[in-house]
């Protein structure tokens, strides 16, 4: 998490971050129906883009598994494929993949930076609170940059999990 927008923004660039894009879009949560499940064990997210600069479709449908490693997580892609519509996307779940039912839903709004083989995504989660994703090839280049960037919490669970108990409960964000 990180104080504001603008901070990160002006500390990433200070670093000689090169800002690459602007984003905004909505994500969509599946999960399996079974109880006791386990987040990071099997997800579904439609992500919905209303504005980006990516070689995609409109609407991009993942599966994947999260596998956290001390402050940082590494993602397995099990599915992923692209629709022209949210229908589509729905569409194919209901026919495909439907052990899975909607859970949660949210809007982000970002900033892509690169910063040398460093990717850093400056975000404006709906609800939620300004943030930062980093991705590196190791922990201790996640550590220093979080340092340099002047980051506050630095949250180990996925965005999805997060928003899934703020909208259950908004008191708690």
């Amino acid at each position: 998490m990180v104080q504001s927008l603008e901070k990160a923004k002006a500390s990433v660039t200070k670093l000689g971050g090169q800002f690459k894009s602007y984003y905004i879009f909505k994500d969509v949560i599946f999960v399996p129906k079974k109880k006791n499940y386990n987040w990071g064990e099997d997800l579904v997210r439609v992500r919905v883009y209303c504005k980006n600069d990516w070689p995609t479709k409109k609407v991009v449908l993942v599966r994947k598994k999260t596998e956290w490693k001390g402050q940082g997580k590494k993602d397995t892609i099990i599915l992923k494929k692209e629709f022209d519509t949210e229908k589509e996307a729905f569409a194919f779940i209901k026919e495909n993949i439907s052990e899975f039912e909607k859970e949660c839903e949210y809007s982000r709004e970002g900033w892509q930076y690169e910063l040398k083989t460093h990717r850093i995504f400056i975000e404006n989660i709906e609800k939620y609170r300004p943030s930062i994703e980093i991705e590196a090839d190791n922990e201790s280049d996640l550590q220093i940059l979080f340092q340099k960037i002047g980051a506050g919490k630095i949250v180990t669970e996925s965005v999805p999990e997060i928003m899934r108990r703020i909208l259950k409960n908004p008191s708690i964000s």
